[in-house]
């Protein structure tokens, strides 16, 4: 006879896969018909589950939506794609903002999210966390490259870092208001320029 702690090894990985197959959903769904839109029946219907396996992984629908945020704005040190430097980590995550399809789900979703938090207090404080929170990745990124002599002196790293941020959280939305294979190719010119123009200063 197995061992509990057997058992429960056994079985983490399936429910930790399925938490992330219903997370996928949230994406999809709330992508195409907004939050106030979906309902708890529609995403299980998509995910092919019952709503009550979706109360048992999340509570409701809430707190589903809250996991999902949580899981799309996980900061490098949290995936497992991170490259060797402080500056291809930095150029990754700053690179996923470009869209590989124009109906990119999690940006729809993060905009609906976005949009939400206008009217929801709670959302909005997350969001501003996990913004927070990835700023100071970004920050400690920039401070590594610079000491790794990837990067010239800064005077500010905290600065540079929100500057960053905020500019490929505007390539995402010029994306979404135009989108196309034509303008996702010169957002991404736009951050590789930008990038170019970070490793690289004019001498004033």
């Amino acid at each position: 006879m197995r061992s509990k702690a057997k058992a429960t090894a056994t079985k983490r990985p399936g429910r930790v896969q399925r938490r992330k197959d219903l997370l996928g959903t949230v994406y999809t769904v709330i992508s195409e018909s907004g939050i106030d839109g979906a309902s708890m029946r529609q995403i299980a219907d998509r995910a092919n589950v019952s709503t009550g396996t979706i109360n048992y992984h999340f509570g409701n629908k809430h707190k589903l939506i809250m996991a999902a945020l949580q899981a799309a704005y996980l900061t490098p040190e949290e995936r497992d794609d991170a490259a060797d430097s402080p500056l291809d980590r930095l150029k990754i995550f700053a690179f996923s903002h470009i869209f590989q399809s124009s109906t990119d789900r999690f940006w729809r979703f993060w905009v609906n999210c976005a949009a939400a938090g206008t009217r929801d207090a709670e959302l909005r404080k997350h969001q501003n966390r996990r913004f927070e929170k990835q700023q100071v990745t970004w920050t400690k990124l920039i401070q590594d490259a610079v000491k790794a002599g990837q990067l010239p002196s800064l005077p500010d790293a905290k600065v540079m870092a929100e500057q960053l941020m905020i500019f490929t959280h505007g390539l995402v939305m010029r994306q979404i208001l135009q989108p196309g294979a034509e303008n996702r190719l010169h957002c991404e010119r736009l951050l590789k320029e930008y990038f170019e123009a970070l490793e690289h200063p004019r001498q004033s």
